[in-house]
């Protein structure tokens, strides 16, 4: 007959066994939770929403050349691009290394990684009423836009150095993630100008009026006062970028790129100011 010490002794250590037991699932489950590393399958990259160059679904005018390149460059695996607000996204590269590489990369924010060639240009300009300049904003813009109102994107300064002056003498200088909230405060007469990609403000601001874009379209013009800012893309992995800028280079000497481009190309809605820029690369 068992005592009742080894049946107590027995029984906890049964408790013992069937905690363990539950302690593996457990960690195995949370395990399968995680993040999972490269499957060598899918190359994963970290994109900033701006449609209609990268969409939140993944795709757009950056994320077809992309992928265009990839192709060319005889890269078969999936794409699958994460999509997250501009800036964070180079964040996410540097602390995350489920990310095969990162686009969007302009060449003077440093993040540790294998640069592309430059595969995309944006054209940032000044998005104002015709109204408030008849004449243009004349040869020096950004004086001319001292004493504006101005809102634009997210860590533009970093992009376009001659902000920082225009900052410290507007009366007022936002700098919003939110583009579409660009388009509400220059519709709405809260600012006077809008710092920002052609084909972005476009974007968002036929999204916020639809139907009444064509009116409001005719009251605004742009001019593209800064040189289009080239971006490239950074990898982990030195192969794949070579694969990437060879595809480039295979598309661009076929054309494919300039046809995506013309794709996404400005339709002129608004006017569109002619400005002189000085050392632009050609």
């Amino acid at each position: 007959m068992i005592s009742s010490i080894e049946a107590a002794f027995e029984h906890k250590w049964l408790d013992v066994v069937l905690a363990a037991v539950c302690a593996v699932f457990f960690t195995l489950g949370v395990i399968s939770g995680l993040p999972r590393k490269e499957d060598g399958q899918t190359i994963r990259i970290v994109a900033p929403l701006l449609p209609p160059q990268i969409e939140e679904n993944g795709t757009g005018r950056e994320a077809r050349i992309i992928e265009a390149a990839f192709a060319a460059g005889g890269i078969a695996k999936k794409i699958e691009f994460h999509v997250m607000p501009f800036t964070r996204h180079w964040q996410a590269f540097a602390t995350n290394e489920r990310f095969a590489a990162v686009t969007t990369v302009p060449a003077d924010v440093k993040i540790t990684g294998i640069r592309s060639t430059p595969y995309i240009d944006y054209q940032n300009g000044v998005f104002y009423r015709r109204a408030d300049h008849p004449r243009g904003l004349g040869r020096d813009p950004l004086r001319t836009l001292a004493s504006s109102r101005i809102v634009t994107f997210a860590g533009s300064t970093a992009i376009l150095p001659q902000l920082q002056q225009l900052s410290a003498t507007a009366p007022i200088y936002i700098e919003r993630a939110d583009q579409l909230s660009h388009s509400v405060m220059l519709e709405n007469g809260f600012v006077d100008a809008v710092i920002a990609d052609e084909l972005i403000f476009e974007f968002y601001t036929r999204e916020l009026l639809e139907a009444q874009f064509d009116r409001f379209a005719k009251t605004l013009a742009f001019a593209p006062v800064f040189c289009a800012t080239p971006y490239q893309m950074v990898f982990r992995d030195f192969e794949l970028r070579q694969a990437f800028n060879e595809g480039l280079q295979k598309i661009r000497r076929s054309g494919l790129l300039r046809r995506i481009n013309l794709q996404y190309a400005n339709d002129n809605e608004i006017a569109r100011q002619s400005v002189r820029r000085a050392g632009c690369p050609k």
